[in-house]
């Protein structure tokens, strides 16, 4: 029997998680999205139950429909299946046909999370700019920090002296709302935070309401560590993933992430320094992470790999929407066309739903 939107949201969730109002939302996007969760609600629903509601890991889940969900806006990809091989074996989350060819694939599906001190920064931003948003006023306020600090004596530092910061820029936007011309912009250091913490006040240009400050977002690499690349490795290593990729087909491992941190650049470091380490017959590593037969076991899993398909939390800028490698050593390769549909598949209007959860 066929749910209308909102009892089917309510099923997956079974009321248990407030994820399930942004989900809806999800569903009401899509027609074909929503008809993909109707005929796998069973499957979704008891891998949500599983996860004791915990939001990081129903987030793995989501992660792995959200694929499904940018494969479903593809008219050639109108037949996405979900754990089609069943769930006793490690078999791919995504087994895809292209209707055109009738030629098949599967995905893997693989969320890298944001660490416990990413939350943490994050909450202390969302706090203080609601804050801020709060002062009536004409202006646009961003926020620019960085820091030779360690991000956790950072963060820190903010949250210990959050209401030093939220009064510093309250009096600051009520003294100037009406002495910055409308297209300038001032910049200024939070006391106690000089050449740390820089916020922007600017008049847009075309702000129709005065009662609220709005927010641009701002620029925070304080979390990069330059070994990102480490973490893309880990993944594209971890045996779990390599035999779950079934013989003779094209077999994807799609990573997403909602780590501010971690880009296509670091993709290609780490696709490299693999190949590197198996070079050296570099057996060492490979057997501590779970190849019994080392440098020489790797390559030889390393073949039903097809490629890796990469989307960052930034989205495209200049570029297509995903990242896509393709193994040239793998048994089977990615068909060109293919292979380009996945670069470019996006959500409609290029606005994510997904980024509500």
């Amino acid at each position: 029997m066929l749910m209308n939107t909102v009892d089917l949201g309510e099923y997956i969730f079974e009321g248990k998680s407030h994820f399930t109002k942004s989900f809806l939302h999800v569903l009401k996007s899509s027609s074909r999205f929503e008809g993909f969760v109707e005929c796998y609600r069973d499957k979704i629903r008891k891998k949500i139950r599983a996860t004791n509601y915990d939001n990081d890991t129903v987030k793995d889940v989501l992660a792995e429909i959200e694929w499904a969900y940018l494969l479903l806006q593809v008219d050639r990809f109108s037949r996405v299946e979900y754990e089609s091989y069943g769930t006793k074996e490690q078999n791919p989350d995504l087994t895809v046909t292209d209707v055109q060819s009738g030629f098949v694939f599967n995905i893997e599906s693989k969320r890298i999370r944001c660490t416990d001190l990413e939350w943490r920064f994050e909450a202390w931003k969302q706090r203080l700019a609601r804050q801020v948003i709060a002062i009536p006023s004409k202006l646009a306020f961003s926020m620019d920090i960085d820091s030779f600090d360690t991000a956790a004596e950072l963060v820190d530092r903010l949250e210990a002296k959050t209401e030093d910061v939220v009064s510093y820029i309250t009096e600051t936007v009520i003294a100037l709302t009406d002495e910055i011309p409308p297209g300038s912009e001032k910049s200024y250091f939070v006391p106690g935070f000089e050449g740390v913490f820089e916020f922007k006040l600017r008049t847009p240009p075309r702000k129709a309401s005065s009662d609220y400050t709005s927010y641009y977002g701002g620029s925070f690499p304080i979390f990069y560590t330059h070994k990102e690349y480490m973490k893309f490795g880990d993944e594209i290593c971890d045996p779990k993933h390599l035999g779950q990729m079934r013989p003779d087909m094209v077999n994807i491992l799609a990573i997403s992430t909602d780590s501010n941190t971690h880009d296509s650049l670091d993709l290609g470091e780490a696709v490299a320094n693999l190949a590197e380490l198996a070079a050296q017959h570099s057996d060492d590593f490979f057997v501590k992470k779970g190849f019994e037969g080392g440098s020489a076991d790797f390559a030889i899993q390393l073949e039903r790999l097809s490629g890796i398909l990469f989307r960052s939390l930034w989205g495209p800028i200049d570029r297509a929407p995903n990242i896509l490698w393709c193994n040239n050593k793998a048994k089977c390769l990615i068909p060109k066309d293919i292979g380009s549909i996945l670069q470019v598949m996006d959500y409609p209007e290029s606005t994510n739903p997904f980024k509500a959860f």
